[in-house]
């Protein structure tokens, strides 16, 4: 079961805007930065401007174009000012973690790494790029070193939930889930009304069999955030779990309408419709499921019940058959759906 990852890529604030001491820049970098917290940042752009002509040598200038540029969405020339700030000042934290953002966006996760590396290289104890070098090694697969740049980020920034909620999804990925569950009790503490925190604190504690307590995580998680599908999903799940067969169908029910394009929803409630013993439901649902992910075991799998549970033996036959070629099925589970085809009857 996959933990949903929600991350907010950090760009740093707007940096004080001191040049060095005598330089020229100094009174267009106040004046840009100024209109910058004003809202008006073509002017803000402008005044930067003129401090770079003022002083080419300054990284500072290139740095506050280079924000500046990002506010209105042109990230190729924000990218190039803050290159041009770096190749001025090599230890600049804050042009290397905004750099890092934007290659991140871009999708180059491996670069963003390096900028965010850069970053804290500069400054040990800069927080927000810890967190940032997390989220690209995410990206990359590196879980283990993901979790170490969160728990550094969380410990540098000891009140931030989200910092620990990162911590607790990458080390659930890493295996550990104990640790997990400790780093997301902690961020549902710092941040009781974040919905993205407890939709992942009641994953985590259905993870461990918690299932009371999750349950009314990820209630409060979709009460906070209604439209937050993966939580309404989970909440099925844990209910079944409970055998509480008509909140787990609302549940689920929510979940495929707010993502309508999710085969694994799909499936998740065709295997509710099951146990309601609603089986053309389920046989519909089922089918949509495999259309919208043809590779997706529990698709197949509950496709192949559904049927079973229909009396088609030879279509749930022909599905388990798909289901059992799947090169992540185990083969325990190809043995139990073996059996469950075999157990068939056909429909009178």
């Amino acid at each position: 079961m996959s933990t949903l990852m929600f991350v907010a890529v950090m760009v740093s604030a707007l940096a004080d805007p001191g040049a060095a001491k005598g330089s020229a820049a100094a009174p267009l970098l106040e004046k840009g930065s100024a209109l910058f917290k004003q809202g008006d940042t073509d002017g803000a752009l402008r005044a930067f401007d003129a401090a770079v002509k003022a002083d080419p040598t300054d990284a500072r200038p290139h740095y506050l174009r280079g924000v500046a540029l990002e506010k209105k969405g042109e990230g190729a020339a924000a990218e190039a000012a803050y290159r041009a700030a770096l190749s001025r000042k090599a230890d600049f934290a804050e042009a290397h973690n905004n750099l890092g953002t934007l290659l991140l966006g871009k999708g180059d996760a491996a670069a963003g790494a390096l900028a965010f590396e850069a970053a804290v290289k500069a400054r040990p104890a800069y927080a927000e790029a810890h967190f940032n070098l997390g989220v690209a090694r995410d990206a990359m697969g590196g879980r283990a070193d993901a979790a170490g740049a969160y728990r550094e980020a969380a410990r540098l920034k000891p009140a931030d939930g989200s910092y620990r909620m990162n911590l607790g999804v990458a080390l659930r990925r890493q295996g550990d889930v104990d640790g997990a569950l400790a780093a997301l009790r902690e961020a549902a503490r710092l941040a009781p009304r974040d919905a993205l925190v407890l939709a992942n604190l009641g994953m985590i504690q259905s993870d461990k069999k918690l299932y009371d307590e999750a349950a009314s995580s990820l209630e409060r998680a979709t009460k906070l955030q209604p439209e937050l599908a993966l939580a309404w999903n989970r909440l099925g799940r844990v209910e079944l779990r409970r055998d509480h067969l008509d909140r787990a169908l609302e549940a689920q029910e929510r979940a495929r309408k707010l993502n309508p394009k999710s085969g694994a929803f799909a499936a998740d409630l065709c295997r509710v419709l099951i146990e309601k013993k609603d089986t053309r439901r389920a046989v519909a649902e089922c089918r949509a499921a495999v259309a919208l992910e043809p590779k997706n075991a529990l698709a197949r799998y509950e496709f192949g019940k559904a049927l079973v549970a229909q009396g088609e033996c030879a279509d749930a036959r022909k599905e388990m058959d798909k289901f059992r070629a799947l090169p992540e099925v185990k083969a325990e589970a190809k043995e139990h759906a073996d059996a469950i085809v075999k157990a068939c009857r056909k429909a009178p």
